[in-house]
């Protein structure tokens, strides 16, 4: 089988599939309104499950056959998904009901909402499944939520403040389980929460209007999409700066790492296009050589692609730690 990557096109309401050896778009899938949020993957790289943020509904995608087989009514305006790392629960941030869904996939059903706080928006769960770690864009604030053994008696633990206007998109945990990043829009900044602490560990100025971040498993770096600068800021955990902006497609989001090809895929959502060559690059991914850093091609998707996430054959079947991997998405 293929490897392959699932591009969430908001303004077309579907799913690009594109064949990674090739570079080109396969097909589409339509699905519910205007998703967000990149399509997570279970386990056994069955199914595949989507935010719809018109239709207060989580898509799901037979992957075999590439279709949407069902839609899972959820909270208010769902901005992602994630899921825990046996496959067993989704955990979806509702922005406009202030909430988590937790749904079981196997009952296909919402059993439980969690209330986190204001405006949620993408979440992630730890590698090692403790935590969903939601960013609140209207508290200025990430919320630890404690994964209980009984699920529905999950519950917030920590409400973390992230500084005056921070507006955090994206809440992504490391592989390490040691520490969460947000995406703060409106201060430009990234921020490094400690899980053991569950505090502030410090502040990192990067590119203008960050909206995803993306630790790479095998390096000392977090990357994070700046929407504003048309750029992936670069940081080094060694010292926790800012290294390089490398230059994308216009208005970058959603971010995925081939760890063993050393390449990255962005997105470039952009709806308002200034020049000829801006574009060209948009309603596509860039494609990034994480060896030298640097943007080699881009593929075209359908439009307003927000969020990205790969389905890879030779991941299914091997540890558990390699199929984890799949919790850190946005």
């Amino acid at each position: 089988m293929k490897k392959l990557a699932y591009v969430t096109n908001t303004d077309s309401n579907d799913i690009s599939v594109i064949d990674l050896a090739d570079q080109k778009e396969l097909g589409r899938i339509p699905i519910g309104g205007s998703p967000r949020g990149c399509m997570i993957i279970d386990p056994q790289g069955s199914y595949g499950y989507v935010s719809n943020c018109a239709g207060n509904t989580v898509s799901v995608i037979d992957l075999l056959e590439d279709r949407e087989v069902t839609r899972i009514v959820v909270g208010m305006a769902p901005r992602g998904v994630t899921m825990t790392p046996d496959g067993k629960y989704l955990f979806v941030s509702n922005s406009g009901s202030d909430d988590v869904s937790i749904v079981d996939t196997e009952r296909r059903q919402e059993i439980t909402r969690i209330e986190v706080g204001n405006n949620p928006r993408a979440l992630s769960i730890t590698p090692n499944g403790k935590f969903a770690c939601v960013p609140l864009w209207g508290d200025d604030a990430v919320a630890i939520l404690e994964i209980a053994e009984d699920i529905q008696n999950s519950k917030v633990v920590s409400k973390i403040a992230l500084g005056q206007d921070a507006k955090p998109y994206h809440a992504c945990a490391d592989w390490d389980n040691q520490y969460v990043y947000t995406a703060n829009t409106h201060r430009h900044t990234l921020s490094v929460i400690s899980l053991l602490t569950m505090e502030l560990q410090t502040e990192i100025p990067v590119g203008f209007g960050p909206r995803g971040v993306m630790p790479d498993p095998d390096d000392h770096y977090v990357y994070v999409s700046c929407e504003a600068s048309n750029t992936v800021s670069v940081v080094d955990k060694h010292n926790w700066t800012e290294e390089k902006q490398i230059e994308v497609g216009p208005t970058p989001r959603g971010m995925r790492l081939d760890s063993i090809e050393r390449t990255m895929y962005v997105t470039a959502f952009a709806r308002d296009i200034g020049t000829a060559s801006l574009r060209e690059k948009a309603n596509a991914l860039t494609v990034i050589d994480l060896k030298e850093k640097e943007a080699v091609g881009i593929i075209k998707t359908g439009l307003g692609p927000c969020s990205v996430n790969i389905y890879d054959p030779m991941m299914y079947g091997k540890s558990d730690t390699e199929k984890q991997q799949n919790v850190i998405t946005q």
